[in-house]
């Protein structure tokens, strides 16, 4: 390790820590202020949850801007978001991946782990911002979200899945699908917009500790892949099943062209 990588490491780590304490005041003051006081403002309750979310997609503008201005994160876009409401489903390599969806998508709405009604920070905000729990073991859970999902759709918002069901287990790599975005997306007729994310190192993945993050500038390439509508596929892909073939495949294409382009890298294994 070299002079100027030790005087910089506990600099990267204090403002690390600065941007994760920001992240958290921000979020609380969120969903215990702004967006409670939004939603009661109103007799609209959808028009209402709009304008929290949107509350919500400027401060996490503003902290987008804070890791990129601090060298943290260089974020690189490429391709057009699907403006209109729509599936969206993306690999899952990091933490910071649904946080950056809401730049674009200011009405999103995603799936949340039940566990996450625990957490002190988050509870608060996914309530106020009509986030759905998502799947709890039970038969049933499925239904519950697919029939809640096509109503946020209906509303006006997009629809946010991870399909992974976790975190990608590398930068190039992603696990099975689950089908539930893809039965939403047939249910509901929307068109179904997939999204490659690449990190280059990975990071704020599983296992990974904050202190690997705050060692070097982490570049992450988001990438807005064209929108699927379910008529335009083949007659014998116009299901759940084709759906999930064609979104991952399409995925998995964009994440090997990204990865070929870094030096040294290798070429990512579908699990």
């Amino acid at each position: 390790m070299g002079i100027t990588e030790i005087l910089i490491t506990p600099l990267r780590m204090l403002l690390t820590a600065y941007c994760f304490i920001q992240f958290a005041v921000q979020v609380l003051w969120l969903g215990h202020w702004q967006m409670p006081r939004i939603m009661k403002s109103g007799t609209d309750q959808k028009a209402s949850r709009k304008k929290a979310l949107h509350a919500a997609h400027i401060q996490v503008s503003a902290y987008l801007k804070t890791l990129s201005f601090l060298q943290l994160v260089k974020f690189t876009f490429e391709g057009q978001p699907h403006k209109s409401p729509c599936v969206i489903v993306s690999n899952h390599p990091g933490l910071l991946d649904i946080i950056v969806f809401l730049k674009d998508f200011p009405n999103a709405i995603c799936l949340f782990k039940s566990e996450s009604l625990d957490n002190r920070v988050l509870s608060s905000f996914l309530k106020v911002g009509g986030y759905i729990e998502g799947i709890d073991g039970t038969g049933s859970s499925n239904k519950r979200i697919i029939a809640s999902s096509c109503e946020r759709l209906n509303e006006g918002h997009h629809m946010i899945f991870f399909p992974e069901g976790t975190r990608s287990p590398s930068a190039t790599s992603m696990r099975k699908f689950r089908t539930t975005a893809f039965h939403t997306a047939v249910k509901s007729g929307y068109p179904l917009q997939p999204i490659a994310i690449y990190c280059q190192p990975l990071f704020l993945g599983k296992n990974q500790k904050w202190s690997s993050f705050s060692r070097r500038t982490n570049h992450m390439t988001i990438r807005y892949l064209p929108a699927i509508n379910i008529d335009n596929l083949a007659e014998d892909k116009r299901n759940a099943a084709g759906l999930l073939e064609t979104a991952r495949d399409s995925i998995s294409t964009a994440l090997a062209e990204m990865s070929s382009k870094q030096p040294g890298s290798t070429q990512p294994k579908n699990q």
